[in-house]
């Protein structure tokens, strides 16, 4: 009975031996990749007003404004763009203390990321100590990670935190971030996330904070880093796969299946010259079914312009097979309607009604015309025939019937045909925050 009992305590204090009690070797061990980024500014008189000015004479006159770490270890450097973003002289202080002039080697703003060159000619063999990019797809959300930067100006630190979340969208495009609750204050920017490998599986991008104060933060994924910055490294640009579409998550109307519903399409793609068209709903691409609507995306743009994607599309109900060649993606690519839609609830969901602002008493509801098209819902009454359906206000109307709706006549017209076929219902289809999905709305004869 003894030695049972002895057996039970051992099983339930294992777990808490094998706990790391410190990270100090990890620490000690990637520290050297990490630096601090200065940038040149204008002379100011008054040096006790500025903010962040590192106490270090070698640094006079300049600003500490951002991290972040070799990717080679010839003195390549991964940093965010916003860091250098305007920067006259840009220099770099590696954690030994050694002070370096760095040049831009390439930029992209989509990512928001750049990589630096550092000018390490008064010493030829000086090699520096390069990262481990990992893979961020195996991080789950509770895993520990360690956030190394420059916060505030005092010199490269490390906090410790937690994945919070995974996936995030912050308004910053249609690139997802993972969240941390490690600390992520201003002068962390263009950091790296370790895992407790030793591993880079993220970049450190921004902060949300309601006073200042440490709130919560967000690292760009670093398979996209990696990425980028091969790219940038080899000629100084990224070239994107272009398929020339916004799609959202949805649900085919005609056979329930579920899918990428095409909400945009640009008429010079050739995803449009092999026939798709809006309202098409996307089933499965090259031998994975379209579930997952971010891994589509990064699919996409990282594919090489020139190589071809088998699609598999629900059309008017009926599945069609076709093969897409991948187009580079242009300098001003299409608008996406799904952040449009973002901007625009932000800005009229809680405005009042004005002379631009249209109501329809068919269908009870109070819009505004949106751009490039669709009509922004910014009143929904309860007696609408809208209401119930999964739409809110802040969504937006892209299509009536399979015609695109650019103005509240454009949908009026769809509604009139309508009542002059017996009221016969209609199908549309609403962009909301998240996802695209068609609503069959049936209207009633108005009340004499």
């Amino acid at each position: 009975m003894r030695t049972l009992w002895l057996s039970f305590f051992f099983l339930l204090v294992t777990p808490v031996a094998f706990a790391m009690e410190s990270y100090a070797d990890l620490v000690e061990d990637v520290m050297p990749s990490v630096v601090n980024i200065f940038t040149e500014k204008e002379a100011v008189e008054d040096t006790e007003n500025i903010d962040n000015v590192m106490l270090n004479p070698n640094l006079k006159g300049r600003e500490s404004l951002g991290s972040g770490f070799f990717i080679r270890n010839d003195g390549y450097i991964l940093t965010n763009y916003h860091v250098i973003k305007d920067a006259k002289i840009i220099s770099v202080m590696t954690n030994g203390g050694d002070i370096y002039d760095a040049k831009i080697i390439g930029t992209d703003t989509i990512s928001d990321l750049v990589v630096l060159k550092i000018d390490s000619k008064k010493d030829k063999e000086t090699h520096f100590k390069s990262v481990v990019f990992g893979n961020p797809q195996e991080a789950r959300i509770g895993d520990k990670v360690l956030t190394f930067g420059n916060p505030y100006g005092l010199g490269i630190s490390v906090s410790e935190g937690i994945i919070s979340a995974k996936s995030r969208n912050i308004d910053m495009g249609e690139q997802q971030y993972i969240q941390t609750d490690a600390a992520i204050n201003q002068g962390n920017s263009g950091g790296p996330m370790f895992n407790l490998d030793g591993e880079v599986i993220g970049i450190n991008t921004a902060m949300f904070s309601e006073n200042g104060g440490q709130g919560i933060g967000f690292a760009l994924p670093a398979d996209i880093a990696n990425w980028v910055s091969s790219q940038l490294m080899e000629s100084g640009v990224v070239h994107r796969g272009w398929l020339g579409m916004n799609v959202s998550n949805g649900i085919d109307r005609y056979t329930d299946k579920s899918g990428f519903v095409i909400t945009e399409i640009d008429e010079e793609s050739n995803a449009y010259r092999e026939g798709l068209r809006v309202g098409d709903v996307i089933l499965k691409y090259n031998d994975t079914i379209a579930k997952d609507l971010n891994a589509f995306k990064h699919f996409t743009e990282t594919m090489k312009p020139g190589q071809r994607l088998r699609l598999t599309t629900s059309t008017l109900g009926e599945e069609i097979k076709s093969v897409i060649l991948i187009q580079e993606m242009p300098l001003q690519a299409l608008k996406k309607v799904t952040n449009k839609a973002l901007e625009e609830q932000r800005k009229y969901l809680h405005q009042s009604l004005d002379k631009d602002v249209f109501y329809i008493s068919e269908l009870k509801i109070a819009v505004k015309e949106s751009s490039p098209r669709g009509l922004i819902i910014v009143k929904l009454e309860r007696k609408s025939p809208l209401f119930g359906k999964g739409i809110k206000e802040g969504d937006i109307i892209l299509e009536a019937d399979r015609e695109d709706i650019y103005s509240a006549e454009n949908l009026l017209d769809t509604l009139r045909n309508s009542a002059s076929d017996d009221f016969r219902p209609i199908s549309l289809l609403i962009q909301g925050l998240d996802t695209a999905f068609y609503a069959t709305v049936e209207i009633e004869p108005e009340d004499d």
